[in-house]
């Protein structure tokens, strides 16, 4: 009996061995030299619902084949920067790390993360989006540093049901000229609605969106941000071209017809609001997509109004330059003291299968294009494929770090001051000031001598940015409007309106008359 009992006790040992084993926590695989058992750290963003359970079971997976340990840490996005500097100025920075495409060249540049040259006859560049790709690069600068995970679109999203209501014709609504007059109709044909949806936002207070949010109709109409001559980069924001696209975006940013709760909104408050199908359209991220298929016990939107409502994605809108939208994204790098391990990760986290399996969890579209061809075919991604291939990156230099951030103070200051209640002029002045003072503060981050002249200059700002814009309105949305104004509730309130007007007006007269 105590052999038996011996020999059951030493069976239990070998299988609870084998467990351990399997999990791939403690004993190495042949393949990995010893060295490289250690922990490999992985820093990476909170991308949004589904994404640490998502990255979750990739890193589980990576265990199980390789024996490695990994040790994860998510970030938030808001304090992501600050941590990831004072980790990698200090040396202590993760093996793997994921950076927002606008930071790598920041960090590049800076000696802060490790070229991946030597990876480039493992992991073949061609798969990615040509326009994300170039973020691995600093400019003027052939080496690689990162390579792109997962791609952030904006896109126009509009609430289907209420845009199938509308009956609007193709193309009716294609070109800023026509939004703006479809937005200023959409708001008139609501004038006696108890129950009004705001047509538009355009985020201005509190805000970190607003070069996001400038840069179509900075692009479509010519401009850009910066531009690159014989010297050097230098502002473009106050060229010609940009203060015209500019000039459509202060329309609707400052119109409390066309976005009446803007001004007092950051971009989550404004997308809560488009969830509530309490505004017709968004200018968004594609999450959005995803999040309607998860409950709202689990933080999804698959209960809320606008997943009964559903949405559709409009045609990015044309300007003089043509239809340009915006792309960003994330990208993965290692810093230049990683263990061995980290590039195993890296590449393996880049692999086809897993990038497919982690963005279809939360919504960003995928890097590799052969994985976009795939998605393609699903309808509610297609049109948005189709945005991006249209789209356009911020610039990857270095400096574009304090580039954003002037633009982001910049539209927030615009918010504070169209919430003022100065008079006409005297708002315009300052418009032009908070132009001139941001075209200055770029021209020094890039180290650009300005010639411009401020006396000159700021009437040209002036006149420029804030002239009158074309509005055309489609013509189904012109019938509608007309059908209102021809409601009888709506002439019987304007016939009291007057009647009021008039009694008013008399009862002056006769208290004068007596006076």
């Amino acid at each position: 009996m105590r052999t038996g009992l011996k020999t059951i006790l030493l069976c239990i040992g070998i299988l609870l061995l084998a467990s351990v084993t399997q999990a791939g926590t403690a004993v190495p695989a042949q393949s990995v030299p010893a060295a490289d058992t250690a922990a490999v750290s992985l820093w990476v963003m909170d991308n949004g619902i589904g994404s640490q359970r998502a990255l979750t079971r990739i890193v589980r997976k990576f265990q199980r084949e390789t024996r490695i340990p990994v040790q994860v840490r998510f970030l938030n996005w808001g304090e992501a920067f600050g941590e990831i500097t004072a980790a990698l100025d200090s040396g202590r920075g993760p093996d793997v790390l994921q950076l927002g495409s606008t930071w790598v060249p920041y960090f590049a540049a800076s000696g802060k993360i490790a070229p991946l040259v030597p990876l480039l006859d493992k992991i073949d560049s061609t798969r990615f989006f040509k326009e994300s790709f170039k973020s691995s690069h600093v400019s003027l600068d052939s080496n690689v540093y990162s390579f792109p995970w997962f791609v952030d679109v904006r896109a126009l999203y509009v609430n289907e049901s209420k845009w199938k209501n509308l009956a609007l014709k193709e193309g009716e609504v294609d070109s800023y000229v026509e939004f703006v007059g479809a937005l200023r109709a959409l708001s008139r044909m609501q004038r006696d609605s108890a129950a009004k949806v705001a047509p538009f936002a355009l985020p201005g207070n509190g805000d970190w969106t607003g070069p996001q949010h400038m840069a179509p109709f900075i692009w479509s109409f010519g401009g850009d941000f910066l531009v690159l001559d014989s010297s050097g980069y230098r502002s473009a924001l106050l060229d010609s071209t940009t203060l015209a696209g500019l000039n459509y975006f202060l329309k609707i940013f400052g119109d409390r017809e066309l976005s009446p709760y803007g001004l007092q909104e950051n971009s989550v408050e404004s997308t809560n609001r488009f969830i509530r199908s309490q505004q017709l359209f968004l200018y968004g991220t594609s999450e959005i997509i995803k999040q309607m298929e998860i409950s709202n016990d689990e933080g999804g939107l698959k209960e809320s109004p606008i997943t009964a409502d559903g949405i559709a994605i409009v045609n990015p809108l044309e300007g003089p330059a043509g239809k340009v939208g915006f792309v960003g994204g994330s990208h993965l790098t290692l810093s230049p003291n990683h263990k061995a391990a980290g590039e195993a990760l890296l590449q393996f986290l880049l692999r086809a299968d897993n990038m497919d399996a982690y963005t279809r969890q939360v919504g960003f579209l995928p890097a590799d294009e052969s994985i976009v061809n795939i998605w393609h075919k699903d309808s509610r991604y297609s049109q948005l494929i189709e945005t991006m291939k249209t789209g356009k990156s911020f610039p990857n230099i270095p400096e574009w770090v304090a580039v954003e951030g002037t633009l982001i103070e910049l539209s927030n200051s615009l918010g504070a001051l169209y919430r003022d209640t100065l008079p006409l002029p005297a708002r315009n002045r300052q418009v032009a000031e908070l132009f001139w003072n941001a075209h200055q503060r770029i021209e020094l981050a890039v180290g650009h001598q300005s010639t411009l002249e401020k006396a000159k200059t700021l009437p040209y700002i002036e006149r420029v940015l804030l002239s009158a814009t074309e509005e055309k309105v489609p013509e189904t949305l012109e019938q509608l409007v007309a059908e209102v104004s021809e409601n009888p509730l709506w002439r019987v309130t304007a016939l009291i309106a007057v009647i009021i007007a008039v009694c008013l007006m008399l009862l002056v007269i006769k208290y004068y008359w007596k006076t």
